[in-house]
């Protein structure tokens, strides 16, 4: 019992424990309001309609072992994001805790300078992809087990025994392929792993010969994972994918060598200066633009936090008889090789694919890398001889770093409140969406890839594969870009994509327009047959509207509440519920219904924004011969030109009694 005890109140625990207060701070604020990103939607519906054991064939093309991730998690978490978030913030915690094991090992006298390192390589700023914990918990796995195993290298050539240096080898190798199998660009890893290995064996008393050999001798097992991966990766396995074949990838390299050194070079040059000094302010400046003075404020609260407990972490951590005169003086050396080097080589496998840092979509390339921004920014500081001037420094890059992931969980959950609410206003409109319906999106969040859009529409509407054997979603989608306009225009016939086993056959003939102009806006089914745009409308919907098909919603089903997971709760029943279902009345020709919903949302207070959304009300009234409804919409219709335009159009064009014919034309026409 009493070994117990000591164990729990040892200092390792503490500063484990202080550690992961740390991390939830900063990581877990906003958790629970996040939900499907960008490839967590395919994914996610992949393993609802075939089970977890689908991910063998999803990820067969590219990075099989992630299937070892995957169908465990699945198995345990279902499809709940939650659970997902909190196991990816665990792996991280758990790679900055091996990399403090790792650096206590290579400088054990530099208390001090360790937990700076451990604490920017867990807070770096650079990566972005945290919240896309399902897609990206992989990537964490793998960190965790990258770390783990250098770290293993390390106590494996400390370790006096064979016995435990067999058994940590072993580890550290089986380790070592899972993390490799996880990422292969993970790979600028190894540096670090063999820089540990010199460092500790040039500290031997022994002539330069005989330090190279040691080197060779415990080197040869860890020597063992990037062989046999590389040979695996290179010469047995086939990816499928562009982005990850190697052979592809190098064809500049041996076409063009001297282009390709130069392109590459600058390119490496912009990336280390991305990742060591622009990922502190960078993503920051983007991120928070449009934040107000409360959004500012509860910001700077989590950073004032989290140098509280950083405080605590180093009271706890830094030895009281730590001084510069104590610490090993080669440290310094070492650690700016060490963090240059890593920085290069966790770059060198991602520039050499045609990819760069962007922070943006690609901050994930930062990862690796962040080992040496880690270790170089702590070594900078080293040489601040103010102690005082030196922790106000260190905390402005710990305020950066809090300030970046809070505004960066802050984008992410309302990222997720819009997706959430503009699938609940679908779902409101469209009791049903036909088979078969190729669908073209356009909301505040940018559907990048096909799948964000029939990912939420098929869980919503068809959560089972429409073919036995393999994935195939019952309702197909195609991206809103200027392609996509060109081939809805030329009346392209039907495609066919094969990604990642989950079959499509999305249609240019065969479309349904769904568009939230502005985020104040309501969804909006573009219908050709009375094509009603508003004047915040997205030029490229604005081409492609006449081929809208409305038809596709199945008119006859019956409604259905879209699952709590992923798309949260029922939003407030305000103007967008009752402007969808006025919507869905008209499409039926129920115009008593659209009567007492406009009643009812006036009765309340709403009132629509984009002023586009009036129509069905107006064309009810105008049927009623209620002018004067008709005179209070045109009173707030007045600033928006082109909708009252569409509105004299729509109305003048409906088969009405000459008084309100002659009304219309007064309100809505002679402007």
């Amino acid at each position: 019992m009493q070994k117990i005890k000591s164990l729990f109140a040892s200092e390792n625990v503490v500063l484990s424990f202080v550690l992961a207060l740390i991390g939830g701070v900063v990581y877990l604020i906003f958790v629970p309001k996040f939900g499907y990103f960008n490839d967590d939607w395919y994914l996610m519906y992949a393993a609802g309609t075939k089970g977890p054991s689908v991910f063998w064939d999803v990820f067969a093309i590219d990075r099989p072992l992630r299937a070892l991730v995957m169908i465990p998690a699945y198995s345990l978490f279902g499809a709940n994001p939650l659970y997902y978030n909190l196991s990816a913030f665990l792996f991280r915690l758990l790679s900055g805790l091996f990399f403090l094991w790792i650096l206590r090992m290579l400088w054990p006298g530099n208390h001090r300078t360790t937990l700076w390192m451990s604490l920017l390589f867990l807070l770096y700023p650079g990566f972005l992809s945290q919240p896309n914990a399902i897609d990206y918990l992989c990537h964490m796995a793998g960190l965790a087990a990258g770390m783990l195993s250098i770290a293993l290298t390390l106590r494996a050539i400390q370790t006096d025994t064979w016995t435990g240096k067999i058994w940590f080898y072993l580890a550290s190798i089986l380790l070592g392929w899972f993390y490799l199998g996880q990422i292969e660009w993970y790979i600028g890893l190894e540096f670090f792993r063999f820089a540990c290995i010199l460092v500790l064996v040039l500290r031997l008393n022994e002539t330069l010969w005989k330090k190279a050999v040691r080197f060779v001798q415990v080197s040869l097992p860890a020597a063992l994972i990037p062989i046999v991966f590389l040979v695996w990766r290179l010469f047995f396995f086939e990816s499928e994918r562009g982005a990850t074949d190697v052979d592809l990838q190098l064809t500049d390299l041996r076409a063009e060598p001297l282009k390709f050194l130069i392109n590459y070079s600058s390119a490496l040059l912009n990336d280390f200066m991305d990742v060591l000094v622009q990922a502190w302010w960078l993503p920051l400046r983007r991120l928070s633009v449009g934040f107000n003075s409360q959004q500012w404020l509860s910001g700077f609260g989590i950073a004032a936090l989290v140098l509280l407990l950083s405080w605590i972490f180093f009271r706890v951590g830094q030895k009281p008889e730590e001084t510069e005169s104590g610490i090993r003086s080669s440290w310094r050396r070492e650690a700016v090789w060490i963090g240059v080097g890593a920085i290069i080589v966790g770059l060198l496998p991602v520039i050499l694919v045609g990819r760069s840092v962007d922070f943006k979509n690609f901050s994930r390339y930062t990862l690796i890398a962040s080992v040496g921004a880690a270790l170089l920014w702590p070594l900078a500081l080293s040489y601040v001889s103010n102690v005082r001037l030196r922790n106000i420094l260190f905390g402005i890059l710990l305020v950066s770093a809090s300030l970046t992931h809070y505004a960066n969980g802050f984008v992410k959950a309302r990222e997720t409140k819009a997706t959430r609410n503009f699938w609940w206003q679908v779902s409101w409109r469209a009791p049903q969406i036909n088979p078969g319906a190729t669908l073209v999106t356009h909301y505040s969040v940018a559907a990048e890839e096909d799948y964000f859009t029939w990912g939420p529409a098929n869980l919503l509407y068809h959560p089972e594969s429409n073919h036995e054997k393999y994935v195939q979603p019952a309702v197909y989608a195609v991206v809103l870009n200027e392609d996509t306009v060109a081939q809805v225009l030329a009346r392209e016939p039907q495609d066919y994509s094969n990604r990642r086993s989950i079959r499509t056959y999305p249609n240019y003939r065969n479309i349904l327009i769904l568009s939230q102009p502005t985020p104040a806006s309501c969804v909006q089914v573009i219908d050709l047959h009375q094509v009603e745009l508003s004047s915040s409308e997205d030029s490229r919907v604005v081409e492609i509207a006449t081929f809208s098909e409305a038809e596709h919603i199945a008119l006859n089903e019956p409604f259905r509440a879209p699952p709590a997971i992923p798309f949260g709760a029922e939003p407030p029943h305000t103007w967008c519920y009752f402007f969808e279902k006025a919507s869905y009345a008209r499409q039926v020709g129920d115009w008593d219904e659209v009567l007492r919903l406009g009643e009812e949302a006036i009765s309340q207070g709403y009132f629509a924004k984009d002023k586009i959304e009036w129509m069905p009300f107006l064309q009810a009234y105008a049927s009623a011969g209620d002018t004067a409804r008709l005179k209070k919409i045109a009173s707030f219709m007045t600033s928006d030109l082109p909708a009252l335009q569409q509105a004299c159009h729509m109305l003048t064009a409906m088969p009405l009694d000459p008084a309100a014919d002659s009304e219309i034309t007064r309100l809505f026409c002679a402007r």
